[in-house]
């Protein structure tokens, strides 16, 4: 009986349990999950909320909080598999950006009273031409992304692409760099650089390109953590071990892979799966090649923090407007956007989860990069979460990901293999997970 090949998978996020729970059946591996965490789960991160002035607690998600059937099928199967509840999520969004006279322009998508909920903008030709240029961009973006229309010139950046088509500062400023910052957490500069194909790919794919008939959005009940707990549960079926360690970093040899622990434990292994940010992956390894340096360098990581708060004055004034994101610049209108400072987004908790309904008068928010924070008494958690910046240089590399994918006992997968969401780290740690069993059967 030939001896089963050992495998480490770095990670406790969706890519690493996606591939731990892949690998699990196969008779001719050995898997053992390391996590530096406390937790295992990744941005799958619930906390048990109780509200100020209430004795009643409930759990909320603070970072993956919704999927649809039409963008994140293999999750769907895979949720389905493991029988987690779910129920009906929402994904409208909001904007508001400060005047020089002390009021905010804001306004929502979900309908046209929410778009003018501001009546003035009514009689607005700037606020009009933003409505015209977002239909014409949703054109153009669709073409693009149909046609694959610069498939030979994919450098072109967002920024390029608004001054090639005369889409105008109020559609910049006022919807396209909030969606767009809010959706990667990134600053200004960030999303101007965006490749304009991507975009159109990643917009059309999830219906935003479309006025009507649009995805519907569900969220986990009772929190993501539901669906990691099912994951683990399965695991142990196994015997696999998870073990709550980082890895200080890892050697090659001819005979295996050295991971030396932050216990200070060294474990040897046949193959190691690196489920983490691409800048960690990077770290870890003592030895990298150079493809390795180049591939995983040019897909940068960028910290964001999330408070968890009731403070409802973070939202919008307009309280017709409120939406599950809400996007709030500190830069007034007419001076464009601050190219530096980190996106800031308002995620209405009541909107996107089910909260108890003797609770739904208080306002759950979960805030990144906060331009002012929250009233102290109000904020109830502090959360740091890392996000992929994705520029022309790093989808560019992520096409070069085959070139280093096991060729020295090493693989990669993660969210930041693709778009970035929970659906790519799934399928990234589920394809590494095919790789390594086709290859363990040969």
């Amino acid at each position: 009986m030939s001896q089963k090949k050992r495998i480490a998978i770095v990670g406790g996020g969706i890519s690493g349990l996606s591939c731990a729970y892949a690998l699990r059946n196969d008779p001719n591996l050995e898997v053992v999950l390391f996590e530096k965490q406390a937790r295992i789960g990744g941005h799958s991160h619930s906390i048990s909320y109780t509200p100020p002035g209430s004795d009643q607690s409930f759990w909320i998600d603070t970072g993956f909080l919704v999927f649809n059937e039409r963008t994140y099928p293999r999750l769907i199967h895979f949720f389905d598999e493991l029988k987690v509840p779910v129920a009906k999520s929402e994904m409208s969004f909001a904007v508001s950006i400060p005047r020089k006279n002390g009021t905010a322009l804001e306004w929502a998508g979900d309908t046209i009273n929410t778009l003018f909920a501001q009546r003035r903008n009514l009689l607005s030709w700037k606020f009009w031409g933003m409505v015209i240029d977002i239909l014409r961009f949703n054109a153009l973006c669709k073409k693009l992304a149909k046609t694959n229309a610069i498939a030979n010139s994919p450098e072109i950046s967002v920024e390029d692409f608004l001054q090639k088509n005369r889409l105008g500062l109020p559609f910049r400023d006022w919807y396209l760099l909030p969606m767009v910052g809010a959706i990667w957490s990134c600053t200004t500069q960030e999303m101007l650089k965006f490749p304009i194909l991507t975009l159109a790919q990643f917009c059309e794919n999830h219906g935003l390109l479309d006025i009507v008939n649009r995805p519907q959005w569900f969220t986990v009940k009772g929190g993501s953590r539901e669906y990691v707990h099912r994951v683990l549960d399965k695991l142990k079926e196994k015997g696999i071990p998870v073990l709550m360690d980082g890895i200080h970093y890892l050697t090659r040899h001819a005979n295996g892979v050295d991971l030396h622990l932050n216990s200070g434990q060294i474990k040897t292994f046949d193959e190691v799966v690196l489920a983490c940010h691409s800048d960690e992956a990077l770290s870890i390894i003592q030895d990298p090649t150079e493809n390795e340096q180049q591939i995983l360098g040019s897909i940068p990581y960028k910290n964001n923090i999330a408070y968890v708060h009731s403070d409802e004055s973070q939202l919008p004034a307009e309280k017709k407007v409120w939406a599950a994101w809400n996007y709030a610049s500190n830069t007034p209108v007419g001076q464009g956007l601050d190219d530096s400072s980190a996106v800031c987004v308002h995620y209405l908790i009541n909107k996107l989860q089910p909260i108890p309904v003797d609770l739904k008068e208080h306002q759950v928010i979960v805030t990144l990069n906060p331009h002012t924070l929250p009233k102290q008494d109000k904020i109830f958690q502090t959360i740091e979460y890392s996000h992929p910046l994705f520029d022309t240089q790093a989808i560019a590399a992520q096409k070069l990901l085959p070139n280093i994918q096991g060729k020295h006992k090493v693989w990669f997968c993660g969210a930041w293999t693709g778009y970035g969401f929970h659906e790519d780290g799934f399928k990234s740690g589920e394809l590494i997970a095919s790789e390594i069993m086709r290859n363990a059967h040969f």
